[in-house]
């Protein structure tokens, strides 16, 4: 067992680190499946209206990922997270007195910027926690916060608004931003002091200061990834409809979501002992699978076929996808590279539906899912071409200049 192996990683930071993801994920996706719902109904809008104060949330995301990563350093990592969650708090608590419509999606946008600074900054500070050789283990651990809260926070939503009130979830949501409050206030948080040089360039804004050239071929595998991904999240409900077989939905995200959680569990060491090549094309090709499958799925045991290839493809390449893009740069770059992956990943969710949702009138829901694995397919070739076909193994950590 090399020495790498036996540092823990499970300490009382890397914990609370994992507690604050998990929280602000939890609001995340508590919210997003619940806002145009809500919106709908306190606000009598429309339903592109309703799906707007929804993805406002992650317009807002993009749009901070872009500056963070030039300036967390400037202004302190924990500094930082202690704002944000104070934000994450406050929008909780200000959304049930909200009584326009454009008002809800100023603080939608609000709280999306929150989102994109507080899940940059503590994927930065995770990297600063795991033990050298462990880089991919210890993010995949990290991403279980997503795959738990993509699994319950669509059902505390239901089920609070259901059976007590909408003020219910955005109080659930406020305890949810609390205890991640909480938790950062005992963290040791490993800052980074800037460069004369970096103080000097600090109000220049280029390319290099949004995002990480290095990083940018492995990001763009993972846009291809979430728009593939984009299409079973945004569609499959109503492409279960037409088959009258909605109830079958629930059934398909909790193995979907089941499916991540296993697959994070061995993928990262998978990663870490042998290489990005043991874990990223495999997936990549298990996901490709996967949508191919919902092509011509016709029974529930199609549907469930087709969660598991998903949920293991999903849930192994995106952690690897961000170990390797970390890989890539430099230690003074790890909040550009990280807000670079982030902002990639929520392209492809915010831009699969709208560039391939025409295909539904075209081609049915089956082609759509046909054109989901081919752009897997792309995904794969230009992982290959871009990074793998050189790859030796991700080094564990990013060099220290």
């Amino acid at each position: 067992m090399s020495s790498a192996s036996k540092q823990p990683l499970w300490t009382a930071d890397y914990f609370r680190a994992f507690v604050v993801m998990l929280g602000i994920s939890l609001v995340f996706i508590t919210l997003m499946s619940f806002m145009a719902l809500y919106a709908m109904q306190r606000f009598s809008v429309n339903d592109t209206a309703a799906g707007f104060a929804a993805s406002s949330f992650v317009i807002g995301g993009a749009l901070s990922r872009l500056l963070i990563g030039k300036y967390l350093d400037f202004i302190g990592r924990k500094r930082t997270l202690l704002i944000t969650l104070s934000v994450f708090i406050a929008c909780s608590l200000i959304y049930p007195l909200l009584d326009y419509y454009a008002l809800l999606v100023l603080i939608r946008v609000l709280h999306g910027d929150a989102f994109g600074v507080a899940s940059t900054t503590i994927s930065s500070i995770v990297v600063t926690l795991i033990p050298v050789g462990r880089l991919s283990e210890g993010l995949g651990y990290l991403s279980l916060a997503g795959t738990v809260s993509n699994a319950l926070g669509p059902l505390a939503a239901l089920q609070l608004s259901e059976r007590a009130s909408d003020i219910w979830v955005f109080g659930f949501t406020t305890i949810c931003a609390g205890v991640a409050l909480v938790s950062v206030i005992p963290m040791r948080v490993q800052e980074r002091t800037p460069s004369q040089d970096e103080y000097t360039r600090r109000w220049r804004l280029g390319g290099s200061d949004l995002v990480d050239s290095k990083v940018v071929p492995v990001a763009v595998v993972g846009l291809l990834t979430s728009l593939g991904f984009s299409v079973v999240m945004t569609y499959l409900p109503a492409y279960l409809v037409g088959l009258d077989m909605l109830s079958t939905a629930s059934l398909f995200f909790l193995v979907w979501a089941f499916a991540m959680l296993a697959v994070r569990l061995f993928a990262g060491r998978l990663h870490d002992h042998y290489g990005e090549n043991t874990v990223i094309p495999s997936a990549l090709v298990s996901l490709m699978l996967g949508l191919a499958i919902l092509g011509f799925a016709e029974s529930v045991w199609h549907f469930m076929i087709a969660a598991v290839l998903g949920g293991f493809g999903h849930g192994a390449a995106l952690p690897s996808l961000q170990a390797v893009g970390i890989s890539r740069t430099t230690s003074a770059r790890v909040p550009i590279a990280t807000s670079t992956h982030y902002l990639a990943l929520d392209s492809g969710l915010a831009i699969g539906p709208v560039a391939l949702g025409f295909m539904i009138h075209l081609t049915g829901y089956q082609g759509l899912y046909f054109a989901g694995s081919g752009i897997l397919l792309v995904a794969l070739l230009v992982y290959w071409l871009s990074h793998g076909r050189r790859a030796g193994g991700s080094r564990a950590y990013p060099p220290s200049q």
